[in-house]
């Protein structure tokens, strides 16, 4: 089971990147797109390439027809320029045609074919212009459709991106309050009480033995309850955990849940692992807290294991129990699996759940190298 983002397909294009120029050049955008250059040279090209279609149609003679060539003048001069460039193109292309053909002494350029062709010549290359204008505008219109599309997709992702961000803040504002609550309130509600049974117990120890023990055994218990709820205090009070204190973090978690559960755990750091910045490392500690969690409550471990490694590839937090495996994530379940895994997709990085029934879970956070 995974909860990491998808990956991009073997040979995509990772978003914000360019396309190659030659991508630009086998989708004949040069020919669809308005040049860099200006509408002066645009039309400098255009009037040099029909002049040059004309010399070629005045030197292959009247028996061979260029006829089809000059639409290229007039297809340019629709995309670079625009429509009416269009309409003065195929007005030069009618006259160099028939210039040509006069040049020429052809047939159809001598009266009464004359005054038929030119009218007719310059209604087919019009008609051409005016579709090759339509399909450019619509072109265009579709892709400036999917630049506001795309736009807003961006912009919602950024907004869903942040409010996320402010979730997990709010989150951690809210856990600091309950913290000092327990710490200011609970704990020392429970010093008194423990103050108050000692008092009592000493009271008791001079007149009877048994109900002395009694009442110590009820001390021991309020002193139990006190340490873990400073415990439980301490890690809703740890908002942000700086880079440098990842690693001792880790470890003291590590203590503090063999001692509290009975479960050996233990903390392991592979090279010299540290954290990029302070909200990385939350997230990081906030992972491994979770998934020894629900290690704890879901799989009855045998032992947990908290791996902290550093590699050239990036930096991987693994937490590995030797017990029955999570059950199954069923649907409306895992509320504690979708937790890391938005921790983890918040920090750029991807989390992996490795399940083998009856051998253990290993829940694993890479995060790549910057």
């Amino acid at each position: 089971m995974t909860t990491s983002p998808p990956r991009a397909a073997a040979g995509s294009r990772p978003p914000g990147v360019a396309r190659p120029a030659r991508d630009s050049w086998f989708r004949l955008d040069f020919f669809t797109r308005p040049p860099a250059w200006g509408s002066a040279m645009s039309a400098f090209v255009i009037v040099s390439l029909l002049a040059a279609t004309g010399l070629v149609d005045y030197l292959t003679g009247p028996n061979l027809s260029l006829r089809v060539f000059y639409d290229i003048p007039v297809a340019l001069a629709v995309v670079w320029i625009g429509g009416w460039a269009g309409v003065v193109a195929c007005v030069g292309c009618v006259g160099m045609l028939h210039f040509a053909a006069w040049m020429e002494d052809a047939p159809y350029a001598r009266p009464p074919q004359v005054w038929w062709n030119i009218p007719f010549g310059f209604v087919s290359y019009l008609l051409v212009a005016w579709i090759l204008h339509v399909l450019v505008h619509l072109r265009r219109d579709l892709e400036q459709r999917v630049r506001q599309r795309t736009a807003a997709l961006e912009r919602e992702s950024q907004a869903r991106a942040e409010l996320q961000r402010e979730l997990l803040l709010a989150s951690g504002r809210e856990r600091s309050a309950i913290g000092q609550d327990l710490h200011d309130g609970l704990c020392q509600h429970l010093v008194g009480t423990a103050l108050a049974a000692q008092v009592l117990a000493g009271r008791l120890g001079a007149r009877q033995a048994a109900e002395h023990d009694e009442a110590g055994q009820v001390v021991r218990l309020i002193e139990e309850g006190i340490a873990q709820t400073r415990h439980l205090a301490r890690g809703l009070l740890l908002a942000s955990i700086k880079p440098e204190r990842l690693v001792p973090e880790l470890e003291e978690l590590a203590v503090n849940v063999s001692r509290q559960s009975g479960v050996p755990c233990r903390f392991l750091a592979l090279g010299t692992p540290a954290a990029p910045d302070e909200q990385t490392a939350s997230h990081l500690f906030r992972i491994a807290e979770e998934a020894v969690r629900n290690s704890l409550r879901h799989a009855r471990p045998r032992s947990v294991e908290i791996t902290l490694a550093a590699a050239e590839n990036g930096l991987t937090l693994t937490v590995t129990d030797r017990g029955e495996g999570l059950p199954p994530v069923k649907s409306g379940a895992g509320v504690g699996l979708r937790i890391m895994g938005h921790r983890a997709r918040v920090i750029g990085g991807d989390l992996t759940v490795e399940h083998q029934p009856g051998r253990g879970t290993a829940i694993r956070c890479h995060l790549p190298a910057a």
